[in-house]
């Protein structure tokens, strides 16, 4: 599925609207909590789970406190 939305601005902050549709094929309800990830110019909008989110703030963590090692070890 592919829709074209714009981005609006809402308040100081910019947003998008999800249609209907597409939430209910994500299985997303108004409300829900979700994570968003950035790589290689795309955003990846997905519902948190508590695992998920858990999970993604302990990376988050060690790759802060370790970049140097990580990227040591990438060579």
């Amino acid at each position: 599925m592919t829709i074209t939305v714009k981005l609006t601005k809402q308040g100081n902050s910019t947003g998008v609207r999800l249609p209907k549709e597409v939430l209910e094929r994500a299985g997303l309800n108004r409300g829900d909590e979700v994570t968003l990830e950035v790589t290689g110019g795309r955003v990846t909008l997905v519902k948190s789970e508590a695992p998920y989110s858990a999970a993604m703030s302990a990376y988050e963590e060690c790759r802060t406190r370790y970049s140097k090692t990580l990227e040591d070890l990438a060579k």
